[in-house]
């Protein structure tokens, strides 16, 4: 099971019905399962970070700018786009889908 399986499945637990994931952009899962830095084009801007979810009933993703962030005002949805994801120490271009 992985990461996003296992949070899903504890949240469920935790709020039963009232658990709605529906905020949760599915062309994200990848990289909140892998932890991957990626370069998302959002609000008119290119950002940089990593994926992290939001608590609560109705979770959203977030875009981590660095590994000590709690937090973040970047919440990631369907309309934004992935443009390249970090392999070693260099972005790697991702093809328009």
């Amino acid at each position: 099971m992985n990461k996003y399986d296992q949070y899903i499945e504890r949240k469920r637990r935790e709020y039963g019905e009232k658990f709605n994931p529906s905020d949760l952009a599915k062309q994200f899962v990848p990289y909140f399962n892998a932890g991957t830095r990626i370069k998302v084009e959002t609000c008119g801007m290119t950002i940089t970070g990593t994926v992290g979810v939001t608590t609560g009933w109705k979770p959203a993703f977030l875009l981590m700018r660095t590994s000590r962030s709690v937090g973040s005002p970047w919440v990631l949805s369907e309309n934004d786009k992935i443009t390249a994801v970090k392999y070693g120490k260099k972005y790697q271009e991702r093809m328009a889908q």
